[in-house]
């Protein structure tokens, strides 16, 4: 894991974090309802993937998979800004390489870790996506820059009537 680039894209997560929680501080659910997105991201995800489309023959577009990814490993990387954690080089010790499993478990994760507010889970969360992504075959490069990609995106919607 590179963690020097890792870390330029945390930091550039956390300034666009504080961009918006500055304009839309005043939402009262904002946490709530970042719980939900990161979920939405996930699925969206899951649907790049179609893990779960037994009735279709259609492949899934790497790039596409990617980008949705991206989304959601910049969702935690929200998450991970709140809670004030570093990105350090872990590699937990996880066994299931059933991808539909490996899915369930990260949304019961998610829903465990709104309910604790549990910084450790928070961090089994971004392992587990970020190993969902090593079975995807997704390359450390690719999802850097597609990371890079959608945090230019968020910028600019930032700085626009988005």
């Amino acid at each position: 894991m590179n963690l020097v680039k890792w870390n330029k894209l945390y930091k550039n997560n956390m300034r666009l974090d504080k961009i918006f929680v500055d304009k839309y501080k005043d939402d009262k659910r904002l946490y709530d309802k970042n719980i939900v997105e990161l979920m939405v991201e996930i699925s969206e995800f899951v649907n790049e993937t179609k893990v779960f489309k037994y009735w279709t023959t259609k492949k899934p577009k790497q790039e596409k998979m990617l980008e949705e990814y991206a989304d959601v490993i910049t969702m935690i990387l929200t998450f991970y800004s709140i809670y004030k954690l570093k990105i350090k080089e872990y590699y937990p010790n996880i066994e299931e390489t059933d991808i539909l499993k490996l899915i369930m478990e990260l949304y019961q994760k998610v829903y465990k870790f709104y309910e604790h507010n549990n910084k450790e889970i928070l961090e089994e969360i971004f392992y587990y996506t970020i190993y969902i992504g090593t079975l995807l075959e997704f390359t450390e490069s690719d999802v850097i820059e597609a990371i890079d990609k959608k945090q230019k995106i968020i910028e600019e919607r930032l700085n626009s009537d988005y």
